[in-house]
């Protein structure tokens, strides 16, 4: 099965959400055909952590506000310098992920 370039915490440090689309379904797809062979306990693993890097990208909340934002410069009430998918989502490690938990 091929290789995958998984995305890693620290890419959301220095990639738009825009810049980590490609990745995030190139990743999806392979997730997707890794399941149906089974997976392993480092398998699961990665795929939680994978799930959890989606979220983090997507950010329901932040989209959410900038749906809002984005009705307010189509009605021409504010101006839109960066979009949602300009922004990088950025992510620090906490101390529970460093431990691995």
């Amino acid at each position: 099965m091929a290789e995958c370039n998984h995305l890693t915490w620290a890419d959301l440090n220095h990639l738009t959400r825009g810049e980590l689309l490609d990745r995030l379904e190139a990743e999806q797809e392979y997730w997707a055909r890794q399941e149906n062979g089974g997976f392993t306990d480092a398998d699961r693993a990665r795929r939680e952590e994978f799930s959890r890097i989606l979220r983090a990208v997507c950010a329901p909340a932040e989209l959410a506000e900038e749906v809002g934002h984005t009705a307010a410069w189509l009605a021409g009430e504010c101006s839109t310098d960066t979009s949602y998918w300009d922004q990088m989502p950025g992510h620090r490690v906490t101390a529970r992920r460093r431990r691995g938990r």
